[in-house]
């Protein structure tokens, strides 16, 4: 069973269309050049009714990102995030939501030039199962893929071009029998996943790689830092050695599709039979957010 359904309404050039009208010319610039970037959202059932997490936030990062790539950035994000809460009304939303706007270079001449045309898009998709199958723990490895660098196309932007990157990354570990991959960077330390943030727990300490390692600046991952402070969790952003990932009590990734999914090995060296308790701690305190921090749902009305 797929794991996102869409809904049936899109944002594009402009206005809603039934999804399956929302197209674009196989000329598209953005389509020959990867010349977009996206933002990954997802909307909640709260006790209030459903509303979208961290909304402003994942505005403010694709802003910073157009910034970052030279992008042009016209859109007022007020009117964005009442577009955005617009379609997810008229779509009617049911459950768990993963909420797509992407900027990309909309305009057909044959250039991979930043400058030309832009639209901003919007779809939406019914999650209806999840993302990685997390229950057994998740069997990664060590990518030999790289991870792009900050000096190349910098991660922290979600360049819709940088994910072939991951692409890679995911598909050799698919083919070696691993569920996903983690990748180093340029001076072979641990970055990120192939397309989430990673932690791992060590003594009682919750560890990251900092922002230095070429990763996403992560709003789960910023989330899941804040709870750790709530939760009296020592928290480390410091550089990462591969090794240490053998040596891990536990290990996880984060991101907006995989919430909390918990790694059961690394390279085939087991890293916890179960999920950990500082672990379980986290995806609780994560999936009790709608209650807990109301403050950080945009409702629908």
């Amino acid at each position: 069973m797929p794991a996102f359904k869409p809904y049936p309404f899109a944002f594009i050039q402009n206005t809603v269309k039934p999804i399956e009208e929302a197209t674009i010319s196989i000329m598209t610039n953005a389509l020959h050049y990867g010349g977009g970037i996206f933002g990954g959202l997802k909307a909640y059932d709260t006790p209030k009714g459903m509303g979208i997490f961290r909304l402003d936030d994942h505005l403010a990062r694709m802003q910073t990102s157009a910034k970052i790539l030279r992008f042009p950035y016209t859109f007022n994000n007020k009117v964005v995030s009442q577009q955005i809460i617009d379609l997810a009304t008229k779509n009617k939303l049911t459950g768990k939501t993963y909420i797509r706007p992407i900027l990309y270079r909309s305009d057909t001449q044959l250039s991979p030039d930043i400058s030309g045309e832009y639209d901003l898009a919007i779809y939406m998709l019914e999650m209806t199962a999840d993302y990685l199958a997390t229950s057994d723990g998740l069997s990664v490895c060590v990518s030999s893929w790289q991870r792009n660098s900050d000096n190349a196309l910098p991660p922290r932007t979600k360049a819709t071009g940088g994910y072939l990157n991951s692409a890679l990354a995911i598909h050799d570990a698919k083919q070696g029998g691993y569920d996903s991959a983690i990748m180093l960077n340029h001076r072979g330390e641990v970055s990120e996943g192939a397309v989430m943030n990673l932690f791992l727990v060590k003594n009682g300490m919750l560890v990251t790689p900092s922002m230095e390692a070429d990763i996403l600046e992560g709003i789960t991952r910023r989330t899941i830092m804040e709870l750790a402070v709530e939760l009296g969790i020592s928290v480390q952003e410091r550089p990462v050695s591969r090794s240490e990932l053998y040596s891990a009590d536990e290990l996880f990734f984060c991101g907006t599709a995989v919430e909390i999914s918990w790694c059961k090995s690394v390279d085939n060296v087991e890293i916890s039979a179960h999920t950990g308790h500082i672990t379980a701690k986290l995806t609780q305190a994560f999936a009790s957010l709608p209650k807990t921090h109301p403050h950080l749902y945009t409702l629908l009305g």
